[in-house]
């Protein structure tokens, strides 16, 4: 068994690697910020904010805000 099989074959090693890779939106395909911190984010829809934009929805977190709102037409 190779060095690189040893490694992948734990769980908890390859999860903590995997981690380092950015997560992206299953939409689009941009990478996916953190929550957006803004606390009226799920109030309004801030088109012109960049990192509202790129920033994980509320309700659907593998895409972003702007597929949510804007493709896939879900309102609140």
């Amino acid at each position: 068994m190779s060095s690189i099989q040893k490694v992948f074959s734990t769980d908890d090693l390859r999860k903590e690697i995997l981690s380092y890779i950015p997560k992206r939106c299953k939409s689009c395909h941009n990478k996916l910020l953190k929550k957006f911190s803004d606390l009226n984010s799920t109030k309004y829809k801030l088109y012109w904010s960049s990192d509202w934009k790129e920033s994980k929805n509320y309700y659907h977190n593998d895409y972003c805000n702007w597929c949510c709102y804007y493709v896939f037409e879900h309102f609140i």
